[in-house]
């Protein structure tokens, strides 16, 4: 007897976990994420996927992998999440939003390390940016970060063409080019060395 009873209790306490939805998980990941709880929201999300795949579940996901500082994960999350879609044009915007702050931080990062293609991370900082205000138009956050990002790629610009192009490309064709030189120096080399034998 006891051990039936034992075995309903036992059913009653795991049926109920086994029986989350997609949203109670997606719950539990913003409760762990408002608590900055950042790897467990992470892991909530990833469980609410795993049953319902949703804009929501790969937006929030993005965003605890921004808090982890893992920028590249995160974007792939918000592109999966625009992939989904939503009719919601303000989740639409946010999501523009954090893909623009992604490749903003990126162009930022390429600009000090002075080897990067800070060029392109703020063009597609600006594209994200205005893709966001075509879904809200008076988001004056996204706006400040539009013209921030087009300052920083006008500055870039203006930067890559003062160094003559300056881009990693221009700096192997340089290469390309240099040792071309040498290899025909070296070639011209040989046939005078070759002249000088067959004169003697």
């Amino acid at each position: 007897m006891r051990r039936y009873i034992f075995s309903i209790l036992l059913m009653m306490m795991v049926l109920p976990m086994m029986a989350q939805s997609a949203r109670d998980f997606i719950r539990m990941g913003n409760k762990a994420y408002r608590e900055k709880q950042y790897d467990k929201a992470e892991t909530m999300y990833l469980k609410s996927i795993a049953k319902n795949p949703s804009f929501e579940a790969y937006y929030n996901l993005g965003n605890a992998y921004v808090m982890q500082m893992k920028d590249s994960t995160a974007f792939e999350n918000y592109m999966k999440a625009d992939s989904i879609g939503t009719n919601d044009p303000m989740r639409k915007a946010r999501n523009f939003h954090n893909m623009g702050n992604i490749w903003y931080a990126q162009g930022m990062a390429a600009t000090r390390q002075q080897g990067g293609n800070a060029v392109a991370a703020f063009q597609r900082a600006v594209d994200y940016y205005k893709s966001s205000l075509r879904c809200n138009p008076n988001d004056d956050e996204t706006r400040y970060n539009l013209a921030m990002a087009q300052h920083q790629l006008k500055k870039n610009q203006n930067q890559q063409q003062q160094n003559g192009g300056g881009g990693n490309d221009d700096k192997n064709k340089d290469k390309q080019d240099q040792d071309k030189q040498q290899q025909q120096q070296k070639q011209d080399q040989q046939k005078q060395d070759q002249q000088k034998k067959d004169e003697e």
